[in-house]
């Protein structure tokens, strides 16, 4: 199986990757935490989107993973903690990758 990427992968384990958005240079910029399932008419690429690691104006690298939404706070995400570099906010995504929420089968 093919998936098309948008951008550096920097971790992969065969399910979850760790994709850098590719709009920003690899020092800078967000990325995504992807999970690989069926295609679908939702999935083309064979990926769903489970996460993420972004730059906050605080100062602070902050990691997010899928979760069930919740109405009182009008959030489907989980933020797994705060970082002062990037590095850590990866990390921390990655060790969170199999507790994000999926909504696609497995290919």
């Amino acid at each position: 199986m093919s998936i098309e990427t948008n951008g550096d992968v920097l971790l992969d384990d065969g399910e979850f990757f760790v994709q850098h958005n590719s709009n920003y240079p690899p020092t800078a910029g967000n990325g995504f935490l992807m999970r690989r399932c069926r295609v679908s008419i939702t999935t083309p690429e064979g990926a769903e989107c489970v996460g993420g690691y972004d730059f906050q104006v605080t100062g602070k690298w902050v990691a997010d993973i899928a979760k069930q939404y919740d109405a009182d706070t009008d959030s489907d995400c989980r933020n797994v903690g705060s970082y002062d570099n990037r590095l850590d906010a990866i990390h921390a995504l990655w060790t969170h990758r199999r507790e994000a929420m999926t909504k696609h089968p497995r290919y």
